[in-house]
């Protein structure tokens, strides 16, 4: 028994030193290298002031999501869009949905035809107060801007796809590409983790963010998001908005980056050394619909550029009528 248990504990060390990962070395890193975000989202945007730097050189931007149905990432979302607008010149943001839902509300952000609350109705589990926000906020901006620098949005999905889902990640990514071919604007993408990774570890199958990583190479950046526990807003057959609680097994990335000191970080890959160079463990994957599975693989660095972690998150708000 100690010789089988020498045995395994050497076997780990060796992964260890090949890969130059251990736990604590790489809570030690996170906790030196990754950057506070401020959980109150009312606050200014002046945390994200690093994102200048960090995004100086890219014109397409994947914003991901562990889950279609969490608050803290919608409202974390919506302070980076704020500040990628005002600050960096960003002109379009594309969401996984169809055109034909965002179209009339990029109408109203535009000109303010229509009503946002009726707009929204059947965008399902993006029915939220948070995503009202962010639309109001683009719409306050647009106000004060010429038609030639206002915020557009549009949808790459397509009702469509749902009948090939092994080729809806190409058809979303050839659609993104024609945009940008089109409008020739930075652009924001908004998507679910595995729709936005840019490795095949998620998906294991050629993504989105595979295709788009093809066609944009570096000027394409990847911050996907992750959490540890809490509650989630998702689809059964009997509920559009149903709450489940979830909270992601020892042994994975989510799990480690619980123990950063900060509850809400965000964690760029790209500084040197990179402890989790190779490293391949599962982050949260909450899919708009409850499967057993909860958590996907992923390797930092090859799949996302950054991560932004929050620890503890809550389900989202879906819209009360007569908003």
């Amino acid at each position: 028994m100690f010789v089988r248990g020498s045995i395994a504990i050497g076997i780990l060390l060796l992964a260890n030193a090949i890969t130059g990962y251990s736990q604590d070395a790489a809570t030690k890193w996170i906790n030196e290298n990754a950057y506070v975000i401020k959980v109150d989202t009312a606050a200014s945007t002046t945390d994200l002031n690093f994102l200048a730097a960090e995004w100086k050189n890219n014109m397409v931007f994947g914003l991901g999501e562990a889950s279609h149905g969490t608050k803290e990432f919608f409202n974390q979302k919506r302070r980076i869009i704020e500040y990628l607008v005002v600050h960096l010149d960003y002109k379009r943001l594309g969401f996984e949905f169809g055109e034909s839902y965002i179209a009339p509300i990029n109408q109203y952000l535009i000109d303010g035809t229509g009503d946002l609350t009726t707009l929204m109705k059947n965008m399902v589990l993006y029915n939220t107060e948070e995503i009202y926000n962010l639309f109001q906020f683009i719409k306050q901006y647009n106000n004060e801007q010429p038609l030639s620098g206002k915020v557009s949005v549009f949808g790459f999905d397509r009702e469509e796809y749902a009948a090939d889902p092994l080729n809806r990640d190409k058809f979303m990514a050839e659609n993104i590409v024609a945009e940008q071919r089109s409008h020739k604007l930075k652009t924001i993408i908004w998507a679910h983790n595995v729709h936005i990774a840019k490795d095949t570890t998620m998906a294991q199958y050629q993504g989105m963010g595979y295709h788009l990583q093809q066609k944009f190479g570096e000027s394409f950046y990847v911050l996907g998001f992750d959490t540890f526990k809490g509650a989630v807003r998702i689809i059964t057959q009997e509920d559009e908005s149903a709450k489940r609680d979830f909270e992601t097994e020892d042994g994975s990335f989510s799990a480690m980056f619980a123990k950063a000191n900060h509850p809400a970080i965000f964690i760029p890959f790209n500084k040197k050394p990179n402890p989790f160079s190779r490293v391949q463990k599962n982050i949260t994957n909450i899919y708009a619909n409850w499967t057993q599975t909860r958590a996907l693989p992923i390797i930092p660095g090859a799949d996302f550029d950054a991560i932004l972690f929050i620890k503890t998150t809550t389900a989202s708000n879906i819209m009360a009528s007569g908003k």
